[in-house]
Order: C-alpha cells, then structure tokens, then sequence
C-alpha cells in the first residue's frame, strides 16, 4: 500500500460519502511531479544550474536562431514574466552562457543567443535530464509509456486549447 491508498483509505473511513477515486490518479500525478522535479534539480546541480537556467538554454538551443531571440519569446515559452526572463539572462550572462546584442529590425530590442559555452553546456545539461527522465520512466515498459503518454495528453487537451 503506497502513500495514496493511506490518503484515500483514511477519507474513504472518514467522508464514506465522498468519491474518493480521483485522488488515486491526482494524488500519484502530484507525486510524480515532485519526484521527477527533485531527479531533475539533482541532475542539473552538478552543472551549476537551476531548472529555470536549463530551461532557458535549452530553448535558446532548441530554437536555434542564428542571430538570437528575443526574451519576451523566451519569456513566453517558459511562462514567466518578463522581469523573470531578465534576473535568468543576466545571471547567464554572467556566466558567460549566453550573449546579448542589439536586434538589427528593432532600435530598442534585443536578441539572446547562446556562447559556445552555453551550447555546449545546454547539450550537456539534456544529457543529463535525459537520464534522469529515462530512470524515472524505468518502471515502464515501452507500451506502458505509449499509454501513459496518450492518457496524459487527453488530460491535457483542455487546457491546450485554451493556452
């Protein structure tokens, strides 16, 4: 018995009116989420990065735009403020991840692109992720996944068509 059955049973003994089922499937969701979100934070710790840091570089990355990007995009691919974007950019600027310059068809903007060291630290970094996600999902089996990713997605499909 895992930590949910606890949590429905002791509602279940106390509430026996209530449909309890929902939190068989909210409750693991939630406790996937903070699990998977503690491998991941462990994963990039090594690299010096937090989970927002690597998700900057590695839009930057997935992008791919020669010339750079500008950070409300950035900004709202990650779905934070734009104050939010520019606290990470510095901080990656500092460490000499990324680079700013003057965006050529807008006198007041700029473009954010990645150093080499950034490149080579965003790849570094998915690496990284990337296993961490592969031993999280280790349970599963590769039909497992498939379902767990297609009931996943349905779950989602109202929300998508509102973003």
């Amino acid at each position: 018995m895992d930590s949910v059955d606890h949590v429905v049973d002791a509602w279940r003994a106390r509430r026996p009116e209530l449909d309890t089922s929902p939190l068989e499937v909210v409750g693991r969701l939630l406790l996937c989420a903070h699990h998977l979100e503690s491998a991941l934070v462990a994963a990039l710790k090594p690299l010096g990065l937090s989970f927002g840091d690597f998700d900057v570089l590695n839009t930057l990355r997935r992008i791919g735009a020669p010339s750079g990007t500008n950070p409300r995009e950035l900004a709202r691919s990650s779905l934070i403020t734009s104050g939010a974007m520019t606290a990470r950019l510095d901080r990656l600027a500092n460490a000499g991840l990324v680079e700013r310059a003057p965006d050529p068809t807008d006198r007041r903007g700029v473009l954010v692109r990645l150093t080499d060291s950034g490149t080579r630290l965003a790849d570094e970094a998915l690496t990284a992720v990337l296993a961490a996600d592969e031993r999280f999902l280790e349970p599963l089996g590769p039909t497992d996944r498939d379902q767990a990713a297609r009931l996943l997605k349905r779950l989602l499909e109202p929300y998508d068509a509102t973003a």
